[in-house]
């Protein structure tokens, strides 16, 4: 039987753990396994179990930041994002006046442009695996069993939403793979744009999927 959960990010960037609260009860959900679900097939994420340990308050305590202070750094977060965007934006403009940037844009060759895909889907997928082997750097897993979680948002046009919005990502890239594929006068841009997108669609398994501030539905099995 599901029952009402909620969902909170671990500090530091962790790709691959998630802080379930299930009622009264803690757990610490894997969201990154298994690889072939997550990264390449993320739509089944919601129907699949995920490995979970039960926390005690005390370990919750070691591992997860007060909520308080989180929502503190978020707020000042976003306001230095917004200087620095527009900083940024400014540069790129002065810049783009005094050097012509777009006559280093484009690649004559056809291999180069077939080397610089792969190489950019490799350095994506790389990173995508290094981000998800960051681990708790506690021993508090070694000595608790798993237990299979399945976990979904709680109202079923959150779940629709959810993935449905993998389809942009995975159209975006298709749509780069194929204009270097086809010898559409590919140019740098459109590898920039082919690392950004395939880099979310294969973090969009928990990124999007699992993200917080929703409400969850999960059921605990040993």
């Amino acid at each position: 039987m599901f029952k009402p959960a909620k969902i909170d990010r671990l500090p530091k960037m962790n790709f691959r753990y998630r802080l379930l609260k299930v009622e009264n009860e803690w757990y610490l959900m894997d969201v990154d396994r298994p690889i072939i679900i997550t990264y390449f097939l993320p739509w089944f994420t919601y129907f699949i179990p995920h490995k979970g340990y039960q926390l005690t308050e005390d370990e919750v305590e070691a591992i997860a930041p007060k909520v308080l202070k989180r929502d503190k750094n978020i707020l000042s977060t976003q306001t230095k994002a917004g200087i620095s965007t527009l900083g940024a934006g400014s540069l790129a403009v002065l810049l783009g006046r005094a050097f012509p940037i777009e006559d280093y844009l484009y690649f004559s060759s056809h291999l180069l442009n077939l080397v610089l895909m792969i190489l950019v889907l490799c350095i994506v997928v790389g990173l995508r695996i290094w981000l998800s082997t960051r681990k708790i750097e506690t021993g508090m897993m070694d000595s608790k069993k798993a237990k299979r979680i399945y976990c979904r948002p709680a109202k079923f046009r959150i779940v629709l939403r959810n993935l449905l919005l993998l389809i942009v990502p995975l159209f975006l890239s298709s749509a780069m793979i194929y204009s270097v594929l086809s010898k559409i006068e590919p140019n740098l841009i459109v590898h920039m744009v082919l690392f950004v997108t395939s880099f979310i669609y294969l973090a969009s398994g928990n990124l999007v999927l699992y993200a917080s501030g929703d409400d969850y539905k999960a059921k605990i099995k040993k």
